[in-house]
């Protein structure tokens, strides 16, 4: 496998667990916390929304996400509550599997691009070059990925349909 096939790999399986754990949830299940200093699945996947489009501008390509729904869910951004403005999930979810088939076209293209230098730009934390960019980022998104399960299970609870 090359680095486009790996990152692609990674986004895939991700994308799909997004898809899972989301299914039959409401706007009102999404931002559920759990206690502590916890975010809601709301606010997980805006945060992924967000850095895909980091992504995105890595490859030169055009962002998904607005301006607006950024500032929503950047890092430091004030939590995600049923009180709060907040990307309604439908909207979410269509966005996430947006910015996914826009990150599929560039990965199917190959790993030429991978191997240049991250432009300046782009973020901060960046690799040396684009595919290191993307392999931080993917270790990022697939980091919350992994906080969507205990939160799918909080939804179930809310609904009457878990831990019986």
């Amino acid at each position: 496998m090359n680095e486009a096939e790996i990152l692609s790999s990674i986004l895939r399986r991700n994308q799909e667990f997004i898809t899972e754990v989301t299914e039959g949830l409401d706007q009102t299940e999404s931002v559920l916390r759990l206690p502590g200093e916890s975010n809601c699945m709301n606010w997980v996947l805006g945060h992924v929304l967000v850095y895909r489009d980091v992504m995105l501008a890595g490859l030169g390509k055009r962002r998904v996400a607005s301006k607006s729904d950024v500032k929503l869910y950047t890092y430091g951004s004030e939590p995600i509550t049923s009180d709060s403005k907040s990307v309604k999930l439908p909207r979410l979810l269509k966005l996430l599997a947006k910015s996914y088939d826009a990150l599929e076209v560039c990965l199917e293209i190959g790993s030429d691009g991978l191997k240049e230098r991250t432009p300046d730009e782009v973020d901060p934390r960046k690799g040396e070059t684009v595919a290191e960019h993307l392999a931080e980022l993917c270790w990022h998104e697939s980091n919350h990925v992994g906080e969507l399960h205990a939160l799918r299970e909080l939804a179930l609870v809310s609904l009457g349909k878990g831990w019986k």
